[in-house]
């Protein structure tokens, strides 16, 4: 009989609530700022990150989770009783999360080989950030609560990864120049031409888009999932910065597109806000096989 946990990094940006109604455990990640750390979601959030920013001219810091505190982590759940832990960490190409969780599971079975029997983990890297890798999270929990097999479940879950891509949209390039997801140049003639980019992350991040104007950001994205979407109709989240009403209006131009509403809506966490800024939205969804 199984008992499986599954566990995300503090990028995944569920708040403590939605943590609790799924089950789902959080691990957080570390923020840097003025020389000081906080822990993510507890000690910093977006709006301190915003402000900080504007104060200093300064972009604060991320520090990824150890391979200390997913050991902490995978160790906890031995002794809560759970035989599995399923860990979905964030892009493997953006941060060095997803490998402290393999070593974790390592370092577990040479410092506690009393586990190897006991505990299985198995990592899973989402190639992505934020509530695209919250929603199939939460839908890796209905699969357990149905009796799938953790092994099984965790597979699904990686195919679901690889096949998802997320769309964001920035209107302002000060963030990405900073952080270094836009190079210099590019974000300077950006600027002086009222360019706003739409980026695909799906392992990696490309432009894919440009449209001039901030009116012009919505529609653009808004035909790029109708283009792009393995199913119009499908599950599909949206994100954004400290513009919840473009939040809103991004959600109401693909359901007029689509007839369907996304089945999640929020504001990213801190960490994602580091590298993408106050004024930014996101579309993740499940992508047709021919755009990779």
């Amino acid at each position: 009989m199984y008992k499986t946990l599954v566990l995300c990094d503090s990028v995944c940006d569920m708040s403590f609530e939605q943590e609790k109604k799924f089950g789902i455990r959080v691990v957080n990640c570390g923020v840097e700022m003025g020389g000081l750390p906080y822990v993510d979601r507890v000690e910093v959030d977006s709006a301190r990150i915003y402000a900080e920013v504007e104060r200093t001219g300064q972009l604060p810091h991320t520090s990824q989770v150890t391979a200390l505190q997913f050991v902490e982590e995978y160790l906890q759940a031995a002794k809560e009783g759970y035989t599995d832990v399923i860990c979905i960490t964030m892009n493997a190409r953006g941060s060095g999360t997803y490998a402290a969780a393999l070593q974790a599971v390592e370092l577990l079975s040479e410092e506690y080989p009393a586990l190897r029997g006991r505990l299985k983990v198995h990592v899973v890297d989402s190639t992505t950030y934020s509530y695209v890798i919250a929603m199939p999270a939460v839908m890796a929990v209905e699969r357990l609560r149905k009796g799938e097999a953790p092994a099984d479940v965790a597979a699904w879950l990686q195919d679901w990864y690889r096949h998802s891509v997320t769309l964001v949209g920035l209107y302002s390039l000060q963030y990405a120049k900073k952080s270094g997801r836009l190079n210099a140049c590019a974000a300077l003639v950006g600027e002086v031409l009222g360019l706003k980019p739409v980026l695909s992350i799906a392992g990696e991040n490309k432009m894919v888009a440009k449209v001039r104007g901030d009116r012009n950001l919505i529609p653009k994205m808004a035909q790029l999932y109708i283009e792009m979407a393995q199913d119009v109709k499908g599950d599909y989240i949206i994100a954004y910065g400290n513009n919840p009403e473009q939040g809103k209006e991004l959600a109401a131009a693909i359901k007029k597109l689509s007839g369907r509403a996304p089945v999640f809506i929020g504001p990213i966490g801190p960490c994602v806000a580091i590298n993408a800024g106050p004024r930014m939205l996101g579309i993740g969804f499940l992508r047709r096989d021919s755009q990779a």
